[in-house]
């Protein structure tokens, strides 16, 4: 959460932190899943796991594409 904050109240300092806060923000909602999950409410985990997934891609896409 700080990272991102950072990243958003100056862009200029902090370009690339933002990418690798929404990376580890990805495996809090993996690790929010498998708990859900493991407390018997799927559709809650079912959420956190496709959230999951969402924030892996976009994160990894910024990371490969190139940006100017």
């Amino acid at each position: 959460m700080t990272s991102s904050s950072l990243s958003l109240a100056y862009p200029d300092t902090y370009k690339d932190s933002y990418k690798i806060a929404q990376f580890f923000l990805g495996f809090m909602f993996l690790f929010s899943g498998i708990t859900e999950f493991k407390a018997n409410r799927k559709s809650i985990a079912i959420i956190n796991f496709s959230v999951s997934l969402l924030t892996f891609f976009v994160s990894i896409f910024t990371l490969v594409v190139r940006t100017r």
